[in-house]
């Protein structure tokens, strides 16, 4: 049997022209460290290879802890960015806040330069491949089989 949560798109607004840009997939995480949680809605983004790109309030939650190893990766918006890389525990959260799918750990990819943290939390490849998907440009749907 599987139990599935049901995300609506976030509005994106328009664009410097006033054309509509495109909704946006989101899902809501929790991450916990030793250090504190990080709870909130992150962008599903295919483009990013890695787990989690984060924004401030996530890098807060790792302050003082070690990262497990040093990572240059692609960006195609500035050179190559080096990230330092987190183990953190992440769940899934219902958009009501009252059920959790555990993640397991996942990798935080954090840049050593703070200009390249993103204003949202990404959700890259990592850790979608690992789901089941469903969007349809309004509603993202992700199933989980019962444990």
């Amino acid at each position: 049997m599987l139990k599935s949560f049901n995300y609506r798109y976030e509005v994106n607004g328009l664009d410097e022209d006033g054309e509509k840009i495109p909704d946006i997939p989101v899902v809501y995480l929790v991450l916990e460290t030793k250090r504190g949680r990080a709870r909130g809605p992150a962008v599903l983004d295919t483009g990013f290879d890695g787990g989690i790109y984060p924004n401030i309030q996530v890098v807060r939650i790792l302050e003082g802890l070690k990262p497990v190893k040093t990572k240059r990766i692609e960006n195609p918006l500035y050179e190559p960015v080096v990230c330092e890389i987190f183990k953190v525990k992440a769940s899934l959260v219902h958009p009501k806040l009252d059920h959790t799918i555990p993640l397991g750990k996942v990798n935080v990819y954090v840049p050593v330069e703070p200009e390249h943290l993103s204003d949202e939390v990404l959700v890259g490849r990592e850790i979608i491949n690992k789901l089941k998907l469903k969007l349809n440009g309004t509603w993202v749907n992700v199933e989980f089989p019962e444990v």
